[in-house]
């Protein structure tokens, strides 16, 4: 995997983590749902990939059960 790769794929999840906290902030439960399905989306890419994220305070809120956001 390239170094550009794993780079697009951190600031794809900075940007999804973004997106909700805006959404949360804005109380807009139709950019909640895009943003957490964006964020689902670049979270198992990254898995796939091997490509560590961590977003430090951007975090969603993850449902019981689940791990954070370092990959």
């Amino acid at each position: 995997m390239s170094g550009s790769f794993a780079a697009a794929v951190r600031e794809r999840a900075l940007r999804a983590g973004m997106a909700l906290e805006a959404a949360r902030h804005d109380d807009d439960a139709d950019a909640l749902a895009l943003a957490q399905a964006e964020w689902e989306h670049v979270t198992r890419l990254a898995r796939t990939h091997g490509v560590q994220i961590s977003l430090g305070e951007i975090e969603p809120d993850e449902p019981e059960g689940r791990e954070g956001t370092a990959l």
